[in-house]
């Protein structure tokens, strides 16, 4: 199973002084209400992950996600001390610099069953460490078509079951 840390970098005081700054007055919004309502004071709540030994394949998966993430992603490149022989499945580690908002946007995306079967497991278990440290937030993680109430793809992904 691939190692996975979350590390959160800011807290819920943040995303409230931002609300703060749109309005007069004093906010006592909580994370949950906010992170349903994906307002921009949750792109605040700001997480450092570390995937270590991830599927090559996988990591580029989660590199096409570009709004509201920074990638640092091991190097396959033999000057660099890569593997020359480096296939889809060689494990590389994989950093993010990542907020809330993307978050629940990648595992929209990356939860659904049109995605890698091994994709959707990484995912799902980086949901279980987000819990640890938000929950609030993970509820919010989930697949589009959950979230959206029904599959929006052109071939929806329940007609591949």
């Amino acid at each position: 199973m691939t190692k996975i840390m979350v590390h959160k970098l800011t807290s819920e005081h943040l995303m409230r002084r931002a609300c703060e700054m749109t309005f007069r007055g004093k906010s006592n919004v909580d994370l949950e209400k906010m992170y349903r309502s994906e307002h921009s004071p949750i792109r605040t709540q700001v997480f450092w992950i570390e995937f270590q030994g991830i599927p090559t394949f996988a990591s580029v998966h989660l590199v096409r996600h570009k709004l509201g993430v920074e990638h640092f992603v091991l190097s396959n490149r033999e000057d660099r001390g890569g593997d020359k022989d480096a296939d889809r499945w060689t494990p590389v580690n994989h950093g993010m610099f990542i907020n809330a908002q993307e978050l629940i946007f990648m595992a929209r995306m990356r939860l659904c069953k049109k995605a890698h079967p091994e994709v959707q497991r990484i995912v799902a278990q980086l949901r279980d460490e987000i819990a640890k440290v938000d929950p609030a937030l993970a509820k919010c993680m989930v697949k589009n078509c959950e979230y959206r109430g029904g599959c929006n793809e052109l071939k929806p992904c329940y007609e591949e079951v």
